[in-house]
């Protein structure tokens, strides 16, 4: 297959280019494209995290929450909700008597 007009271009450009220049464009080049790699590997990890906190925050619901096996309901001795604990525990009124 022949090169069209741009490849025989680049070619002739990368020919024109001393050695070390292209070592160290090429270099800088896969460097920021590894930065870039990172960053998105980062957002990836952790924006979805965050929009679930930031929902959760707003009052919104957790559809994975029913899920989780480690998930404590709202409503128990450990973590009471605003009406109070329910079941026995510490803060129970027949043990405060």
């Amino acid at each position: 297959m022949n090169p069209n007009n741009f490849q025989r271009m680049l070619e002739e450009d990368v020919e024109r280019i001393e050695p070390a220049k292209y070592e160290r464009i090429v270099s800088s080049v896969w460097g920021n494209l590894g930065f870039l790699r990172m960053l998105g590997d980062v957002a990836d990890l952790y924006m979805s995290q965050m929009v679930g906190v930031m929902v959760l925050a707003a009052g919104g619901n957790d559809p994975d929450g029913s899920q989780n096996p480690n998930h404590i309901p709202p409503n128990t001795p450990d973590r009471p909700d605003n009406h109070g604990p329910a079941g026995v525990g510490p803060q129970s009124p027949e043990i405060t008597r």
